[in-house]
């Protein structure tokens, strides 16, 4: 699924849509995209809409920030950006966050051969006239997900 990304605005509207329709068991979602394709700023959206009410730091530098979210779900923030060597993520409980929570990765190919299939792919594409995103289903999951997706509109 293609979606136009004019502007910063659009970009926080596809993320609550995606919360919106997210399912309430485990899923991993990977943020594909450029430094400045809007990643973290659909991540934190997607958050908020699924009920974050702190601050939502970018994981930049701690690679991981974790939001309970309900008693059934909580959901991991990665940014593997500055990940230099896929096995820090054994140290970091990688396997187990796959076990029973919700996962947004960022940079997700820094994991290496770690990384499962997700259920959905969010690419970020820069353009000459704002973003693109594109959508991919990887799972039966995913492909329900993406099946109840609105697709958010400009105003």
């Amino acid at each position: 699924m293609r979606i136009e990304l004019i502007d910063e605005v659009m970009t926080r509207k596809l993320g609550k849509a995606l919360a919106k329709s997210c399912p309430q068991s485990p899923f991993l979602v990977t943020l594909t995209g450029n430094l400045g394709a809007g990643k973290s700023h659909l991540a934190r959206a997607f958050l908020k809409k699924l009920g974050v009410t702190d601050p939502i730091p970018s994981p930049t530098y701690t690679l991981c920030e974790t939001y309970p979210i309900n008693q059934k779900l909580t959901v991991s923030h990665l940014d593997l950006y500055r990940l230099e060597d896929p096995e820090e993520l054994e140290l970091m409980g990688f396997r187990d966050m796959l076990d029973g929570q919700g996962l947004l990765i960022e940079w997700p190919e820094r994991a290496g051969p770690l990384m499962p299939t997700p259920d959905l792919d969010v690419h970020l594409i820069w353009h000459d006239q704002g973003r693109m995103c594109v959508v991919s289903a990887k799972s039966k999951k995913g492909e329900r997900w993406l099946s109840a997706l609105k697709v958010p509109q400009p105003e």
